[in-house]
């Protein structure tokens, strides 16, 4: 850890970078997670931001002999960015930003000095700076010494920081998560905690694109259950995905699960592959359950059973004798959680198929269950038809397929009572080598008619029409079923006559 150095090395194509802006009379400062990440791990990525007092017509000019590219995306906020040799650079004019309550959009001031331009920046570890050409560190707010702590501290008050720009409350719960690692954990202080608590409904000034950024970081990061968990206890998660806040203390049954449901999802959602749109069926897969809870009920005298909405005793529907709960059901909880996903997805602004794949995968997640409490290993048409149900395709593009939903089922056991995780694992590896076995013979998720529409059009010497369609789909089933070679056109031309004539497509009226 470099916390306590006094200077950076600065690779040379952002030295020059910092000499050109010197001969146009202006400094150039590194700013920001690049300065950051160099000072905690000794290294950075190739995405740099740095700031000057030179207008956004100045940085143009001093950019364009150096630079492959730029780009003005943000011009009318004060930032150009530029390719400078292997580093996408932002420069952007000192300033200050403030929302308004209300309001999305900041109002942007341009401000005339380095540490004017830090006192308006987020955290303490965010407002170090470093001269481009000398490497030189200013740190007028401490960030290198809360680096070294382990602490995501505002620069300067807390309510004043979070008031400029609301997204910082996530920001804080995200750079907590992600620097977070076993060796060197980070923590909000008290005081920004209970700003954040204070102030959560400010997120509603913020534009579901930025809300939605964060929160991806947060999903695809290490530590994504201590995020989770943070955005739950500051009060945030009501303003990104309020039906989550459903799950907690939500019980479930004890011979599946030894954790309610919100425990259950962190679980299952950390231990899942760090896959954008996994986590995402991860974080849902489960949201279903608190609007399907029902107590089955028996009663202790004539031992009817009965569902309900609550836990406590009841009364017998037949004899009128008193009722216990003896388990707990969330019947058709994946279809209401595949609903919820697309739902609290589109108010986040998440692209449709991202948004239909984590859907597909919810509404599918129980199935892998049905070969567990199968009593004997599915058929090969059954495995098949499990393959090409979980298969989703638009445009060329995968969406989603057994894969996936496999390793969500994987990840789903992790969060299972011991008592029954070590069957769930063996049938799990008993389903997947099915898998592997039959998809081994053929491309499962591409068979399809051996007739196309073209050769049942030269078959029936007709011509294009809606009736084609249910005969494909039938060849295609057939195939599926195994009854069926995927290239004998043969068999398929007489067994889509026969289905023809026995579902009368081609009778008139």
């Amino acid at each position: 850890m470099m916390t306590e150095a006094k200077r950076i090395v600065v690779p040379e194509p952002l030295a020059r970078l910092g000499e050109a802006f010197a001969r146009r009379g202006h400094e150039l400062y590194l700013v920001g997670g690049y300065v950051r990440d160099l000072l905690l791990a000794g290294e950075s990525k190739k995405d740099v931001d740095a700031t000057t007092g030179a207008r956004p017509q100045e940085i143009k000019g001093v950019l364009r002999p150096l630079a492959e590219h730029l780009w003005t995306m943000g011009e009318r906020f004060g930032t150009i960015g530029a390719k400078v040799g292997t580093y996408d650079v932002e420069v952007t004019t000192y300033r200050s930003d403030l929302y308004t309550e209300g309001s999305r959009h900041p109002e942007v001031t341009f401000g005339e000095s380095l540490m004017d331009d830090l006192a308006r920046r987020d955290f303490t570890i965010n407002a170090i700076s470093a001269g481009a050409g000398t490497g030189e560190i200013h740190d007028p707010f401490g960030g290198r010494k809360d680096l070294s702590l382990g602490v995501i501290r505002a620069v300067g008050e807390p309510l004043d920081r979070m008031r400029d720009d609301p997204l910082r409350m996530l920001r804080a719960v995200r750079f907590e998560t992600t620097l977070t690692t076993q060796e060197r954990p980070f923590a909000i202080t008290s005081e920004l905690e209970a700003a954040i608590r204070e102030n959560a409904h400010w997120l509603e000034s913020i534009s579901a694109e930025r809300i939605r950024e964060e929160f991806e970081k947060i999903l695809v990061s290490d530590n994504v259950a201590m995020g989770l968990r943070a955005l739950v206890r500051l009060g945030l998660m009501p303003y990104i995905v309020p039906e989550f806040m459903e799950t907690l203390a939500v019980e479930q049954d004890t011979e599946f699960h030894h954790k309610d449901v919100f425990e259950h999802t962190l679980i299952v959602t950390q231990n899942v592959e760090a896959d954008p749109i996994l986590r995402k069926a991860a974080f849902f897969h489960d949201i279903g359950k608190p609007r399907t809870l029902v107590y089955e009920h028996r009663c202790t005298y004539c031992g009817h059973k009965s569902t309900q909405k609550t836990p406590g005793m009841g009364e017998c529907e037949r004899c009128g004798g008193r009722t216990l709960p003896k388990k707990i059901h969330f019947y058709g909880h994946e279809n209401v959680g595949a609903h919820i996903a697309k739902k609290a997805m589109k108010r986040l602004a998440y692209p449709r198929d991202d948004a239909d794949a984590v859907a597909h995968l919810v509404s599918n997640h129980m199935r892998p269950m049905g070969y567990a409490v199968g009593r004997d290993p599915w058929s090969d048409s059954a495995v098949r038809r499990f393959v090409r149900d979980t298969y989703l395709e638009r445009g060329g593009r995968v969406l989603a397929d057994v894969d996936m939903l496999l390793k969500l089922a994987r990840a789903d056991i992790t969060g299972s009572a011991p008592r029954r995780r070590q069957v769930a694992v063996a049938s799990w590896e008993s389903l997947k080598a099915r898998v592997d076995e039959v998809r081994a013979e053929d491309a499962i998720e591409k068979l399809e008619s051996p007739l196309d529409g073209n050769q049942l059009m030269k078959l029936f010497g007709r011509g294009p029409g809606r009736w084609i369609k249910p005969i494909k789909d039938y060849l295609e089933n057939e195939v599926v079923e195994g009854r069926l070679g995927k290239d004998d056109t043969e068999k398929a031309a007489e067994l889509a006559t026969a289905y023809a004539r026995e579902h009368g497509i081609f009778e008139e009226g």
